[in-house]
Parts: structure tokens; C-alpha cells; sequence
């Protein structure tokens, strides 16, 4: 019997086959996350690592064998990954990851069509990538952490990690956008001046808090204060809360936080933000152009927005500098209920504390606190004050169902001032204090649902109060004075959006308002004592569409306002945006708007010689309602990392009052009503590096009164400051950032006597005479500011920020504000004293935060 030999080779090739196959398989299913192994090892060596878990998460290793030494098991580890351990002592060990670049690669496409998706952009670092309609890309050299934004015609979609996209032998992964989405444009300048600063199509400029980068002046991303970054905003009297738009009043810039309209924005009245930055997610302004869905504010609209969604784990931190103590905590009680607190409060103790000794001396300056001195008389004075502020927030969401939310809104501020003063002489003694208060407490309810892929409504409701109250007490006449000046307001809304067709979008809506301010003075001389309320009735309706595809875009609605005390009015807005290029565009503003809502100054009977700003609602001929019209053009042009804008505006604002202009001169006590206009130019220009960022912004102003029935009727306005340039740069080198600024601007005006003995007595009274209203110019602020901040990581829980910030490094004392009054001379004759208010000094200040 023959027996036929067979050819066992390709028997034996697959068995091999499958044989390295399974080892293969189970060698790669033995990998274990980097944050696993560290818990395995933790466990069995009694040792503690410190690492970065973001960058923990891109990375797996083989599974620790346990029964190898802890020095053979690091080795393994760093010989597969390069990743570095160094022993701190016996028991701690921190953990350098190796930075690895990457390929990447990706296939956009739009569910809808099935087709590669058209005008995409990719944002990573300072990079801005334009794909072309194919929706593919490929990026080679990029860190595998790296965070990449997608954004279709200036919407974003979302946020992917490099390492997700990573080409894996030549094959590219596809990303898929929502069919359920409908997208219209709403960026056209990303990183607009800075990181985190966007310009909108509709005219808005939106700041994001998480994404800023540091400034040459603050130690935490106060939104007040970055908004001064923008050109055409500023603050003249150096406070965070007192923010000029254009050359309007500040009480003409509407502040809201959650949808309620804020009376109080600042603690040490001003000179600190009165929001804790820790939860405000967004804040968005507009100069012009303004969305008909805001009312008042006639120069300009700050709308802050906390987040509104609920966190999947705990957030939190706490932090200390020189002027407060903070915390705040973001708590997801379930998946769909969640609730953020945040708290901050004063620091005033400590020895030598430089920024509450600057703030304090800036704040008190030429009054009775600090002006002891004028008092000639024999004996022995002494003084005590105390200062103290706080804010508190609370915001709960509730995701009742996939297509609706509720959530809730509360804050209160509070600002204390106690002065006590007491004299002993031989043989009489007297004590007086004097005590100032502002408080806010509010709070609002809100319920947004999402009814289909294309209709959205909101239903809103809120009430606030305000209160400031003053109080002087003489202890031995037992006498006192008293003031209160207090707002309450009551809001009402409804509104809806609808997209049409994907090139167009409506919305619509309904306000109800109801503002009620009271103010009393019981002084002997003057007192005051007025109640007034106005009510106003909203509709308003916008329409965006996109024309070309999508180079045009036009967003155009009205306001209709029916007061109950005044005539109606009908308020137009329109905002037009056209992209020649993906490098060049134009764009245009214009809107009518009102605002019954302002402030007046106190200048008589002012506690402790404190200038008071107080709240009051038109009524009458004497206080009307302030009414506005604006238009605006400009353009921007962004290449190579550079960008470049420049807008031009003209404003005009009918309906002012001198009495509630702050007048310091022959105009404090007339009352005469008119109007002011501003024109001016607009410029910016930023350039992006790898690790630095510089920038500029600029601002003309040419801004005037007009008072028909004066013999000189029109003069220069009070904030008519011609020239404005804040520039800066950053370099961040790596946890590091550095950055070092500068802010100027032209003197505010003012008025002199025409002489320095020009004094006419009219009855018992000696009056200065003065020239022409703001005939003179005080000399230019110039300011240099410098800061650094240091980024660290603890271990898995804990990370934490060190800001350092110095404020006028050169020390100088520049004039904010001049003014003349009557004193008396050393023969006790009426003479003409001047007043210089003075800017901060010299101030260092210092952070820590820690996150958890």
C-alpha cells in the first residue's frame, strides 16, 4: 500500500498564523488606560503619583505585573512610552508625559446630505485652517492633546482631541455634523484682539471667560474689565464698574447678569467687579446695532450669561488675593439636576496691605475721611472705619425632559461703610458716624424649550431690588440725616425663534417691565422726597438671513415700546455683514433706542463729602426720557496671523439734563435740557506667534453738548477725551504666561475761574465765576502695568493658578478729575480752592487659586 505524501506547509502556515494572531491579540487586549496602571500600582506599592489626567487619558500601557519590582515596572513603563518618573520621596512620585506629535486627518460630512461638508474652519492654538468644499483635511506635526474647534461658515460644532483624528495606516476617520442642526454664520473674527474675544456677525463682540488669556493688569478674567480691551469701551475714572461706551455716561451702558438688569456692578465703589468671575460663562456687547430683544442702554448693552448647563462631576475652587476671598462649586446632584454657588469677601486687614491701602486712599480722597486735617480746632481727634463686601450667587438647572430646562437665578451684593469720628477737648467732646450701604438682591426663574430641530421658546421672570442708604449721626445733639435711594424692578418675557429655511431665521417676543425708584433726603436744606414708577410694554421681532452663500449676512429687527407715561416708540436695528474674502470684510450698524432709567449726582448734602450717584425714572419736562440714534461702518482684514479693524460711528442722544451731568462748575445747579453727540474712529490691530500674542486698540473721539437756550450752546462734552490706546503682549513659555501693557488716554476737560481771585458775592453767598464750561484739558493718563501666571498640577484632583499683577509700576499719580470751589484764606476771606482727584498708585497684587 503507497501511501501519498502530502504537503503539510500551508497546514503549518496557518496554524502559525492563527498562533501569532491570538498572542498578538492578547498581548494588545492587555492594555490598560495610564490612570488604571497607576491605581493597580498605587494600591500595591503604597505610593501616590502626580500627573496631568487630561493628558492621562490619551495614553494606555500594558498592565503593570505586579509581582516585579516598582523600579522594573516604571522602567517597563518609560521604555514603552517615554514617559518619565522622578521619586519626590519614599512615597510620591510625579509623572512627566513626552510630548508626541501626531498625523491627523478626517473626512467631514454632513448627515443631511451625505455629501462632504462646505466652509469649514478649523481652530487650533493660534491656527486657523479654511477647508475647501471636499470637507477633507490632513494636519501633520500636531500634539496629540491638542484641542481642535470646528466651525462651519462661523458656527461651531464642536471640539475633537488631535489624537481622536490620528491617521492609522493611511485611513482617515469621518466626522459626521448633526442633521438635526440648522447653522447660520454667527463668528467672523475668532481670537478678535485676543484669545477668547469674538466678533459676531450681528454686531455683538462675545467674551468667553474659560478662554482668556491673561492681561497686563488683572489677576483673574474680570468680563468688566476685559471688556475695556475693546475699542470705543473704557472706564475714565479707572473703575471696573463704571464702563463709558463712546462717549456716553455710564449709566448709559446696561449691565445685565442672567437676563436681570444690575443698579449695583461694583464693590469699593467701582474699583472691583461686582460679579465673581468663577461662573459667568459668556459675556456679550454691543456697542450698535443692538438685538431688539434689549430695551434701555442707550450707549451700549453688557449681557453676562452663567452656565447653564449641568456638570458631569464636581467642579469647584477656592481662591485669595490682597482685596477678597472666593469659592465656588459647580454640584451635579443627578444626571439632569445641578446647582453652582460662588461666594466672595473682603479682605481689609493685614499689615501693610497694599491694594486695600491704594483702593482706600483712591476712594476717600478729598473727603471728610481723609481731609481731618482742615478741621482747626483744639483738641484731640481720633478716628475709626470699617469696610467690608460681599457677593453671593446661587443658579440651579433642571433638565426636565430632552427638550426642556428650568433654571434659577439668585445674587446678593452688599458694600458697608461705618466711619466713626470723635473729638475730646478740655471741656466739651462730640462722636459722629456716619454709615453707607448699597445692597442688591435678585433673582429669576427661566424655562427654555427646545420643541423641534428648528423652534426654540423662552418664558423668564425676575425681580430685583436695589438700595442704597446713608446716615450721619451726631451723638451728642442727636441729630440725623438720612438718604435712601431704591429701585425695584419686576420683568416679565416671552419669546421664540424659528428657522424658516436654513438662510433664515425669525424671532420674536414680549417684555413687561415695571421700575420703581424712590428717593429721600431728610437733610433741613433741600430734602428730597419722590416715588415715580414707569411701566413699559415691549414687542419686538428679528429676522437674520444669509445671502450669497452665506458672505451676506443681515440681521434686522424692531422695538415697540408702549410706556404709561410717555408716547410709544418704535425703535429700529440692522446690522449688514459682507465677506469679500475669507481675508476682507465689511460691515454696518444702525439703531434708534431709549432709556427712561438714569442716574443724577448729588452734590448737596452728601454724606462725608462722597460724590453719590443716585437712580431715578423720567417723569416731566425736567427729566425726560433719553432717546438715541446711532450708525456705524468698518471693516476688518486678517492675514498671516495679523488682524486689522477699524470702524467709524456718529451718536446722538437727546433728552440730558445738566443737573444729572455731574457738573462742577456754573452749570451744578441749572437745569436746562439738550443733547450731546459723539463721533469718532475705531481701530485695532493684533498679531498671533506661537507662544506670543500682541495688540493694540485705539480710539477718536470728538463728543459735545448742545443746549440751545445757553449763550454758548455748545461746548465740550465731559467725557470728550480725544485720544485712547491700550496695548499690550503675551508670552506664555511653558506653565508660564508673562504679559505687560500700557493704557493712555487724553485728560478729561474741565472748567476754570477767570481768574484765581475772580469771586462775585450775590446776597451772603460768594460765587466763583467761572469761563466756558470744560474750557481746559487735564494733562494725559498714562499707565504701565505688567503680570505673570504660573499653572500647576497637584495630582488627579487638585490643580491651582499663582497670578501675580502690578498695577502702575511706575507710580504715576495722574488727575482724574479738577474741579474749583469757595474756601477761605488766612485773613478768613472767600477764596477759590482747587480739588485734584488723583489716580491709584503703586499696586501689587497677588493670587491664588486652587481647582478641584
Amino acid at each position: 500500500m503507497i501511501v501519498e505524501k502530502r504537503n503539510n506547509a500551508p497546514l503549518l502556515f496557518l496554524l502559525a498564523f492563527l498562533f501569532l494572531s491570538l498572542t498578538a491579540y492578547s498581548q494588545s487586549n492587555n492594555l490598560v488606560s495610564f490612570s488604571e496602571a497607576v491605581i493597580s500600582i498605587e494600591e500595591s506599592f503604597d505610593v501616590k503619583f502626580s500627573f496631568d489626567s487630561n493628558k492621562a487619558k490619551l495614553i494606555h500601557v500594558e498592565a503593570p505585573e505586579i509581582s516585579n519590582s516598582l523600579s522594573e515596572i516604571l522602567s517597563s513603563i518609560t521604555s514603552a512610552t517615554q514617559i518619565k518618573f522622578t521619586a519626590i520621596d519614599s512615597r510620591y512620585i510625579t509623572v512627566v508625559f513626552p510630548e508626541i506629535y501626531v498625523t491627523i486627518c478626517a473626512s467631514i460630512i454632513d448627515t443631511e446630505t451625505g455629501a462632504p461638508a462646505n466652509n469649514i474652519t478649523l481652530i487650533y492654538n493660534t491656527q486657523e485652517v479654511h477647508l475647501e468644499s471636499t470637507g477633507k483635511f490632513t494636519l501633520e506635526n500636531i500634539k496629540n492633546d491638542t484641542q481642535i474647534e470646528i466651525y462651519r461658515e462661523g458656527a461651531f460644532l464642536k471640539t475633537i482631541i488631535a489624537q481622536e483624528l490620528e491617521r492609522d495606516n493611511d485611513i482617515c476617520p469621518i466626522i459626521f455634523i448633526n442633521e438635526n442642526l440648522n447653522y447660520l454664520p454667527t463668528v467672523t473674527l475668532q481670537s478678535y484682539i485676543v484669545n477668547g474675544i469674538a466678533k459676531n456677525n450681528n454686531g455683538s463682540v462675545t467674551i468667553t471667560n474659560k478662554e482668556f488669556e491673561i492681561l497686563p493688569s488683572l489677576i483673574e478674567p474680570d468680563v468688566l474689565q476685559i471688556a475695556q480691551v475693546l475699542p470705543g469701551v473704557a472706564s475714565y475714572d479707572e473703575t471696573a464698574s463704571n464702563i463709558n461706551i463712546r462717549g456716553g455716561e455710564s449709566d448709559e451702558t446696561l449691565i445685565l447678569w442672567n437676563d436681570i438688569r444690575m443698579y449695583q456692578t461694583g464693590h469699593f465703589f467701582g474699583l472691583i467687579s461686582a460679579f465673581n468671575p468663577n461662573l459667568i460663562k459668556r459675556m456679550t456687547i454691543y456697542k450698535n446695532g443692538t438685538h431688539p430683544s434689549y430695551g434701555e442702554g442707550i450707549s451700549g448693552t453688557l449681557a453676562m450669561e452663567s452656565t447653564n448647563s449641568v456638570t458631569k462631576d464636581f467642579e469647584g475652587g477656592a481662591g485669595v488675593n490682597l482685596s477678597s476671598l472666593n469659592a465656588y462649586g459647580m454640584i451635579p446632584i443627578s444626571e439632569t439636576f445641578g446647582i453652582q454657588i460662588s461666594g466672595r469677601t473682603s479682605i481689609n486687614s493685614g499689615v501693610g496691605n497694599p491694594v486695600y491701602k491704594q483702593f482706600f486712599a483712591r476712594t476717600f480722597q478729598n473727603t471728610s475721611i481723609t481731609n481731618l486735617d482742615s478741621d482747626a480746632t483744639f483738641g484731640v481727634r481720633s478716628t475709626d472705619e470699617e469696610f467690608s463686601f460681599y457677593d453671593f450667587s446661587i443658579s440651579t438647572i433642571w433638565d426636565i425632559t430632552k427638550k426642556d430646562k428650568i433654571t434659577y437665578n439668585f445674587m446678593t451684593i452688599s458694600n458697608q461703610l461705618q466711619f466713626t469720628e470723635r473729638f475730646v477737648a478740655v471741656d466739651s467732646s462730640q462722636a459722629s458716624t456716619n454709615k453707607l450701604r448699597q445692597r442688591t438682591l435678585l433673582g429669576g426663574f427661566t424655562h427654555i424649550r427646545n420643541w423641534n430641530n428648528k423652534l426654540q421658546s423662552k418664558a423668564s421672570y425676575s425681580a430685583s431690588t436695589y438700595v442704597f442708604n446713608g446716615s450721619n449721626s451726631q451723638d451728642e445733639l442727636i441729630e440725623l440725616q438720612s438718604q435712601r435711594n431704591e429701585v425695584k424692578e419686576k420683568s416679565a418675557r416671552f419669546e421664540a425663534s424659528y428657522q424658516l429655511i436654513d438662510a433664515l431665521k425669525l424671532e420674536a417676543g414680549y417684555q413687561y417691565l415695571e421700575t420703581k425708584v424712590t428717593d429721600t433726603d431728610n437733610a433741613v436744606i433741600n430734602p428730597i422726597n419722590l416715588s415715580n414708577t414707569t411701566i413699559a410694554n415691549s414687542f419686538y421681532g428679528n429676522a437674520t438671513l444669509a445671502l450669497n452663500d452665506s458672505n451676506t449676512i443681515i440681521n434686522g429687527g424692531l422695538r415697540w415700546i408702549n410706556y404709561a407715561n410717555f408716547n410709544a416708540r418704535l425703535e429700529p436695528r440692522i446690522n449688514i455683514h459682507h465677506k469679500f474674502s475669507k481675508a476682507f470684510q465689511i460691515f454696518a450698524a444702525a439703531e434708534q433706542k431709549s432709556q427712561t432709567v438714569y442716574q443724577f449726582t448729588a452734590r448737596e448734602n452728601q454724606l462725608l463729602q462722597l460724590e453719590n450717584d443716585r437712580w431715578l425714572v423720567a417723569y416731566g419736562d425736567d427729566n425726560p426720557v433719553l432717546e438715541s440714534q446711532q450708525i456705524s461702518i468698518g471693516s476688518s482684514f486678517t492675514e498671516n496671523n495679523w488682524t486689522f479693524l477699524a470702524e467709524g460711528f456718529y451718536k446722538k442722544v437727546n433728552g440730558i439734563n445738566t443737573q444729572n451731568l455731574g457738573f462742577r462748575n456754573q452749570l451744578q445747579n441749572v437745569s436746562e435740557i439738550g443733547s450731546y453727540n459723539s463721533k469718532g474712529i475705531e481701530f485695532t490691530a493684533s498679531k498671533r506667534i506661537t507662544n506670543f500674542s500682541a495688540w493694540m486698540s485705539y480710539t477718536f473721539i470728538d463728543s459735545n453738548y448742545n443746549f440751545d437756550n445757553f449763550e454758548i450752546p455748545t461746548f465740550r462734552s465731559n467725557l470728550d477725551v480725544e485720544h485712547s490706546l491700550t496695548a499690550a503682549a503675551t508670552y506664555s513659555w511653558s506653565k508660564i504666561q508673562f504679559s505687560a501693557g500700557l493704557n493712555y488716554h487724553s485728560g478729561i476737560p474741565y472748567t476754570t475761574p477767570l481768574t484765581n481771585t475772580a469771586i462775585e458775592t450775590i446776597g451772603s453767598s460768594p460765587l466763583i465765576e467761572f469761563n466756558k464750561p470744560n474750557n481746559e484739558t487735564l494733562e494725559s493718563y498714562f499707565r504701565t502695568d505688567i503680570s505673570a501666571k504660573y499653572s500647576f498640577i497637584i495630582d488627579e484632583t487638585f490643580s491651582g493658578n499663582l497670578n501675580i499683577s502690578l498695577l502702575n509700576i511706575f507710580d504715576q499719580q495722574t488727575r482724574l478729575d479738577s474741579y474749583y470751589q469757595i474756601g477761605t484764606d488766612e485773613n478768613n476771606e472767600a477764596s477759590i480752592n482747587r480739588v485734584d482727584q488723583y489716580s491709584l498708585g503703586f499696586t501689587p497684587n497677588i493670587s491664588f487659586q486652587l481647582f478641584f
